[in-house]
């Protein structure tokens, strides 16, 4: 019996020992894919406004393509250098020549044979080209290169407005996600708080069951305008990531900016600056240029071109020649008509002309529209959020008297309900009129074409 007991308890001993050792390797198992996967998590990128900005110019994939366009119209300017430059070129070639052509020649000996040429010659040599006057061709095509490098650059930086605006406004669209998720916690917390009332009062018999219920359904409705409100964050900073051209899996942490402060900005001063800021506008000046260097290029194709031509050659000998010869050349040449090709590429220079100025003063229009349409809506922004700053105060007092009358037991349940109701719509429409504000602030700052250390300039009065 002694026998059997002690075997039986060896056996469980060595059961206990079997599963704490698996459960032993478990558990160093489970930490080291814990630790690994934390060792793959990407670090989180932090980033304020500003700094969202400056990696979505130096990050996005429209900035860099501009940039590439701006480096290709560069590399045309050397182009066009090239014609005024001296030109040398290398040539060679290679023959094998037959049948040989050969005639008689008398001699005190007798007759002989002398062949003209052999069976094999080689050439090869330099060529030297200079432009010495072009009617103005060289010159045009430099300047038309340059005014094509300045078009670029103004793109380009219409584009980086254009980024830093979509940036600006995605980050702050994400603020006001993060704003109204708070404001959705807080009526979670708020509803709890009510709930942990209702059920006290209700266990000592004060309050009837259905405000402990009803208790119940605003926490559950405010738990699901939470998940609503994080999904928004989430699928916000989604958006920014696409912009700021940064992996999706990157976490992202956003750096909320400070409270803004009200601005008075000077309409009349903002459309001043717009017409003399906006690179539209001045993108538009630089195309009429183009056109106008476009029309003299095109009467330079019917002037007189003067070239200098030069070679320099090594060959096979011949019977009646050496190995090498020499020229210079001076070339004049003048068009005498070319069937109406280069007066018809000036008309339609002159119309491209014409059609720039037009673009102008249509662009000048546009531009004062998006002004003016800025400046309208910052003042709107800026009466909505002055007003629910109030309006949600008010809100609040108003929600915790309610509060306060039913712990006392002189206030209904449905109160509380609605008062609650009343400060989450005062707090969501004072989140919804800061973002409105803070966004148009951005827009009319991209409007105008200042930066917001410039904004004084808009404030000043004409």
């Amino acid at each position: 019996m002694r026998v059997t007991e002690r075997a039986s308890l060896h056996t469980a001993r060595g059961g206990v020992f079997f599963v704490a050792t698996s459960l032993g390797l478990l558990c160093v198992l489970l930490l080291m894919v814990v630790c690994k996967a934390d060792a793959q998590q990407p670090e989180a990128l932090r980033l304020t406004l500003p700094e969202a900005v400056a990696l979505a110019i130096e990050n996005n994939y429209a900035v860099r393509i501009a940039d590439e366009i701006i480096y290709e119209r560069q590399a045309g300017i050397s182009e066009a250098k090239a014609a005024n430059r001296f030109q040398l070129s290398l040539q060679g070639a290679y023959s094998r020549l037959g049948p040989q052509t050969a005639f008689e020649i008398p001699t005190p000996q007798g007759t002989e044979f002398v062949e003209i040429g052999a069976d094999e010659h080689h050439q090869y040599g330099l060529s030297l080209y200079k432009s010495l006057y072009s009617a103005g061709r060289n010159q045009a095509l430099v300047r038309l290169s340059r005014l094509n490098v300045d078009i670029s650059e103004l793109q380009a930086a219409v584009t980086q407005r254009q980024i830093a605006l979509a940036t600006t406004g995605t980050f702050l669209g994400v603020i006001q996600a993060q704003q109204l998720a708070d404001v959705a916690q807080q009526i979670v917390d708020s509803a709890a708080e009510h709930w942990r009332i209702a059920k006290a009062r209700y266990d000592v018999g004060v309050a009837p069951q259905f405000d402990v219920l009803r208790a119940e359904v605003d926490i559950a409705n405010a738990q699901q305008n939470v998940i609503t409100a994080q999904n928004a964050v989430d699928l916000g900073k989604t958006v920014l990531k696409r912009i700021l051209a940064v992996d999706v899996t990157t976490p992202l942490e956003i750096v909320p900016p400070p409270e803004p402060s009200v601005i008075d900005v000077a309409p009349m001063a903002c459309l001043s600056l717009a017409q003399s800021r906006r690179e539209e506008i001045i993108l538009v000046q630089k195309a009429a240029d183009a056109a106008q260097v476009s029309m003299r290029l095109a009467r330079a194709a019917r002037g007189i071109n003067l070239d200098l031509v030069g070679a320099y050659n090594r060959h096979t000998a011949s019977g009646f020649s050496s190995d090498y010869d020499w020229n210079v050349t001076l070339s004049l040449s003048k068009p005498i008509t070319d069937g109406g090709a280069s007066r018809a590429r000036q008309r339609q220079a002159y119309h491209q002309l014409q059609q720039a100025r037009l673009t102008c003063e249509q662009l000048k229009e546009q531009v004062a529209s998006e002004v003016w349409e800025a400046y309208l809506k910052l003042e709107e922004a800026k009466s909505k959020l002055q007003a629910t700053e109030k309006t949600t105060e008010q809100a609040q007092e108003a929600f915790r008297l309610a509060e306060v009358r039913y712990d006392a037991g002189v206030g209904p349940a449905v109160e509380v309900t609605d008062a609650r109701v009343a400060l989450t719509a005062a707090r969501t429409n004072h989140v919804n009129a800061l973002y409105a504000y803070q966004l148009a602030e951005a827009e009319l700052l991209s409007a105008i074409n200042v930066s917001a250390d410039e904004l004084p300039l808009a404030s000043e009065q004409e």
